[in-house]
Order: structure tokens, then C-alpha cells, then sequence
């Protein structure tokens, strides 16, 4: 007997009698089996009755849950059927404001960013245009159009220091010089190796030559996007003056360059003459040499003598000098050289004896010792006049007037005569003769034999 039938038994054996009753009891295994079926059918019978009222009572109940649930579910699929409805209503009401506001925002997104490109394309636009007129070679790009217009008047007030003018030129000899070393060139220029983004530098260049230099300093003031201005504040075009002129004149003459006179201030030198043959008699000029430089044109030069004489003086191309001759005028020329030819011709008279020692009086200054030598020598001369030739023409070899009142001139003149023991033969007068004005009448102070 297992433990399950056991206890079955001893439930029994409760009901029926007592507990040793029951177990005293012989009862096979199925007939006590039998029995405990029976009691649960007899028990199960029993309660049948109460189980199915109660079944019955639970059936209908869970029916009655069951429709009523059904009709919750069925108004709550109702109501959950509208509320998807209002649910989809707003899903969709509220898809189609966020497709309107997705769209306006999109569009207003768009436009502000078209907008702001087309802005920001403007603003480079213009940022580059500034930027590029902001550069300083742009600067020097509107400054060289004085160069290409040819006009000087602009270029030269353009330059910040003005070359240094001599008294005997101007402004117009400054241009016109530039004009000769810009005339035919390629006019360029570049930026030089000092220059900086503060202080840009530029070279103007003739072909390859270097004539000026512009100097640009960064304003205060200042362009759109704070860009720099940029401005030439120092303009410097170099300037070589090539000429200069030298010229030798004469105390009481007046030296003039360009028609300007040539004041005592370009005296370089001057020079006491060393002719011996008036230092007795008379104080001869001086010569003086006058130098005039930094001239951008070649000059012109005269000179007007003590006599108010307007004199060309001729170059020496040996010494590069203007050379200044001393000289009087026609009349005073005139009547020097016409006295010469008679002082010449009463000295040679003399010498043959045709004319007595005494004339050579007239000629001479006084207490010459010339006179004094040739009246002494005049017995020993062996010339003689031969009248039977005509005498030759008097001939000026050389005439150079030294003042007012010297002067030298040579004078070839030929006589026919008769020496001793010789036949007839034609005599030149070799003498060289120096002349002075003496108490206003022209004398011979000097002969060189």
C-alpha cells in the first residue's frame, strides 16, 4: 500500500470507527480501492448540484463580463478607432504644418543664404576692386602719365626738389634737358630694394638708366574694408648738368653767358701779362678767366670790350677756353697801325741816311735809349738809298693791341738801297716795334731787333 492509500484509509477509518478498528479490518487492496471511488463519485454527486448553480452563476457572470467587455472593447475600439481618427487628423493636420513650415523655413533658409552669397559675391567684388586700387603700383600706374603725355610742366612740378639753376639759366633750360634725356627712351618703372609695404619705393627708369626715384608713405586715412591709401610724398628725378664754360678776358671787359653778365664771383684766375716792353710806360690789362658750371644747355658766350665792343670769343679745342682777343675799335685800329707805318718807314729812312737822326724824335718817347743807340751807331751804317726803284708796299704782319693806349705791331717793310762794295739789293726792316700812347700821341717805346 503506498502513502496516497494510507491516507485515503485513514480518512475512512475516521468516518466508520476508530483508527485500530480500521486498520484491524482486513480489506484487500481493491475493495478498498473500490470503495474510495465510490465515495468520490457519491461525493462528487452531492456536490454536482451546488458546482453546476455555482458553474452556472460563474458561466453567466464571465458571459456577462465577456459582453460587457465586449462593449467596452467594442466602445473602446469605438472610441480608440476615433481617437486614431483624431490621432491620424492631427498626425496629418500636424504633417502638413510641418510640411508649410519646413517649406517657409526652407525657402526663407534659401533666400536669406541666396541673399547673404549674393551679399558676401558683391562684397568681394567690391573688396577686390578696393584691394587692387589700394595696391601701390597702381599708385605709380596713374603717376607715369605725366611721363607718357610728354608733359613737362606736370613732370617738373612733380618734382619734390627742384635742381639747383645757375644765375644764367632757368626753369626752361632744367625741362628742356629733361625732355633731351627722356626723348626716345622707354619710359618703366620698379620697385626698388628698400621699398616696404609702409614705405613703397619705385625707380622710374629711362630704357636701362635710372632717372628718378618716387618715395610713397601709407596715409592716415583709409579706404573701404580699412584698406591703406597710398601717396607719393617725395619725387626725386636726377639731374647731371654736362656743361660748363671757361672764358679768358681783359680787365674793363664784360664777360656775359646766355646774355647774363658773369659777375667777379666766377673769377677763377687772373693774370698780370709779363711784357717787358710797357712795364716802364703803361700797365697793361689783366687777363682774366671766368668759370661758370652745372649749365643743363651748352651757353652762349660774349664778350663786350672797355671799348663797348661786342666780341665772339672762339674755343681753343686744346684748353676747352673760351679765348677772348684784346682789340680796339676799327678807327682806334685804324689809326695804330697807320702810325706803325710811319714810325717804320721814318726809322728806316733814317737807318739809310735818306732822313736825318733827329726825326727819330718824333717817333720815340722821350729819353728813349734807343735813340740815343742808333744816333751813336749811324756813322758806321753802309746802307744807302737807291732811288731809281720804287719802294714796295708797307705789309702788317702781325697787330695785337694790348689797351687802349699799347699796342704791338709788326710791319714788313723793303727798301731798294746801295750797300759798300755790294750791287744793289732789296732791304727788309726786321725790327719788331711796341708802341704807347704818350701825353695822347702814339710814340714807339720799344724795338726789338
Amino acid at each position: 500500500m503506498n502513502r496516497d492509500m494510507f491516507n485515503e484509509k485513514k480518512k475512512l477509518s475516521k468516518m466508520t470507527g476508530s483508527e485500530d478498528e480500521v486498520w484491524a479490518e482486513d480489506v484487500s487492496f481493491s475493495v478498498l480501492e473500490r470503495q474510495i471511488k465510490e465515495n468520490r463519485k457519491a461525493t462528487e454527486h452531492a456536490l454536482r448540484p451546488l458546482d453546476e448553480k455555482k458553474n452556472e452563476k460563474i458561466k453567466n457572470e464571465a458571459v456577462k463580463e465577456k459582453i460587457k467587455s465586449h462593449k467596452n472593447a467594442a466602445n473602446n475600439s469605438k472610441n480608440d478607432a476615433k481617437e486614431e481618427i483624431e490621432i491620424q487628423k492631427d498626425v496629418k493636420s500636424g504633417r502638413k504644418k510641418f510640411l508649410i513650415f519646413l517649406g517657409i523655413w526652407s525657402f526663407a533658409l534659401i533666400t536669406i543664404i541666396t541673399l547673404g552669397l549674393v551679399r558676401f559675391y558683391f562684397y568681394l567684388q567690391d573688396y577686390e576692386k578696393v584691394y587692387n586700387e589700394s595696391l601701390p603700383y597702381h599708385v605709380m600706374d596713374d603717376f607715369m602719365t605725366v611721363f607718357d603725355n610728354d608733359d613737362i610742366d606736370s613732370l617738373y612740378d612733380s618734382i619734390t626738389e627742384k635742381p639747383e639753376i645757375t644765375d644764367f639759366e632757368s626753369d626752361e633750360n632744367a625741362k628742356n634737358y629733361i625732355l633731351k634725356m627722356l626723348e626716345g627712351k622707354d619710359i618703366s618703372y620698379s620697385e626698388t630694394a628698400e621699398s616696404t609695404d609702409k614705405n613703397p619705393v619705385y625707380y622710374v627708369m629711362a630704357d636701362e638708366y635710372i632717372v628718378g626715384k618716387a618715395s610713397m608713405t601709407m596715409s592716415d586715412e583709409k579706404r573701404a574694408h580699412d584698406l591703406p591709401i597710398y601717396t607719393i610724398d617725395n619725387f626725386e628725378m636726377y639731374f647731371e648738368p654736362e656743361w660748363s664754360v671757361s672764358v679768358q678776358s681783359y680787365d674793363k671787359c664784360k664777360v656775359y653767358v646766355n646774355d647774363v653778365e658773369v659777375s667777379e664771383d666766377y673769377l677763377e684766375r687772373e693774370v698780370v701779362p709779363k711784357e717787358k716792353h710797357f712795364e716802364e710806360f703803361t700797365e697793361l690789362p689783366k687777363t682774366k678767366y671766368y668759370k661758370v658750371t652745372n649749365l643743363f644747355e651748352q651757353p652762349s658766350v660774349k664778350v663786350i670790350n672797355s671799348f663797348g665792343q661786342e666780341i665772339t670769343p672762339e674755343i681753343n679745342n686744346t684748353t676747352g677756353i673760351y679765348e677772348t682777343p684784346f682789340s680796339v675799335p676799327k678807327e682806334t685800329e685804324d689809326e695804330m697801325i697807320e702810325f706803325a707805318k710811319e714810325a717804320v718807314n721814318t726809322y728806316a729812312k733814317v737807318v739809310c741816311r735818306e732822313s736825318a737822326d733827329k726825326e727819330l724824335d718824333s717817333i720815340f718817347t722821350k729819353g728813349n735809349p734807343i735813340v740815343k743807340e742808333i744816333k751813336s751807331n749811324s756813322g758806321n751804317l753802309k746802307y744807302f738809298p737807291n732811288h731809281k726803284t720804287k719802294d714796295i708796299e708797307d705789309k702788317v704782319i702781325e697787330f695785337t693791341p694790348f689797351s687802349d693806349d699799347a699796342f704791338y705791331c709788326e710791319i714788313e717793310h723793303t727798301q731798294h738801297m746801295l750797300i759798300y762794295g755790294v750791287r744793289p739789293k732789296d732791304v727788309v726792316t726786321d725790327a719788331k716795334f711796341y708802341y704807347y700812347k704818350e701825353d695822347g700821341k702814339w710814340k714807339v717805346c720799344a724795338v726789338v731787333f
